[in-house]
């Protein structure tokens, strides 16, 4: 459900189905989509878990997370100042200057930023290489999609740089970029520990994968189940209407999925 209420700037408020939560959204900006949702769903929480999240967006997801467990803080971290003002308002919008904090600024600078001992460490990058080409895309768009801000191993030495050893980096990314990521990731000294393919049709390749890395964490790497999002006839698969909440249906209990 949404409601338009800026149509000067194209904001809507949009009804998160989860604990009452709203998020400002700007069409004209990057909007959050299916792959943030099964991120939040993916992701292994603990009671009073400290979270960052690395390029927040409008912050999608310290408020999906917030939803699932509320003894949990995070920090989000947006580049760009138009999607971090959302954010804030997002934020103060629902009530949560306690437990979400918004900063503005660059990922390769998050530990300054944000300090470092995180349990947490999530993040829903950009999927596209630089050298792919941005088109005529808008600016908000081509940071979002494309590595022109940060690149694949620099968003790893972030996540590095701030999890404490034993914390836990949750990512979802191009399943065709996957051995590039765990050359990465093991280069900043995350551990892959969890895989788990997204399937459009249990018949189709999968397209994008969550993965889940262990900082200075041992040898050892869990398959998941497959994650299928629709039917034959096109319609949601049972689970991707429970994460995102059909029919009255809550998130899980903070346990994540696998």
């Amino acid at each position: 459900m949404w409601i338009w209420y800026n149509k000067e700037h194209m904001e809507r408020i949009d009804d998160l189905q989860l604990k009452g939560l709203k998020i400002i959204q700007d069409t004209d900006l990057f909007c959050f989509g299916t792959d943030a949702v099964l991120l939040a769903d993916f992701v292994k929480l603990k009671k009073n878990s400290r979270v960052a999240d690395l390029g927040t967006g409008m912050g999608i997801l310290p408020l999906l997370l917030f939803g699932r467990r509320q003894d949990i803080t995070v920090k989000g971290l947006e580049l760009q100042k138009a999607l971090y003002d959302l954010a804030c308002r997002s934020v103060e919008l629902n009530g949560l200057e306690a437990n979400i904090e918004m900063i503005n600024g660059d990922i390769c600078s998050a530990a300054k930023l944000l300090g470092t001992g995180f349990d947490i460490v999530v993040s829903n990058p950009p999927y596209e290489k630089k050298t792919a080409g941005v088109g005529s895309e808008c600016e908000s768009h081509r940071i979002a999609r494309f590595e022109v801000a940060v690149t694949l191993r620099g968003l790893c030495a972030a996540a590095g740089s701030l999890l404490q050893t034993g914390g836990r980096f949750y990512m979802i990314h191009r399943a065709s970029r996957l051995a590039e990521i765990f050359e990465e990731m093991k280069g900043c000294r995350l551990q892959p520990k969890e895989v788990r393919f997204i399937h459009s049709y249990v018949t189709s390749e999968p397209a994008r994968v969550l993965l889940s890395a262990m900082k200075d964490g041992g040898e050892g790497l869990r398959i998941l189940p497959p994650l299928i999002v629709h039917e034959r006839d096109g319609s949601e698969t049972e689970e991707v209407r429970r994460i995102y909440c059909r029919d009255g249906q809550q998130t899980g209990d903070g346990n994540g999925t696998g």
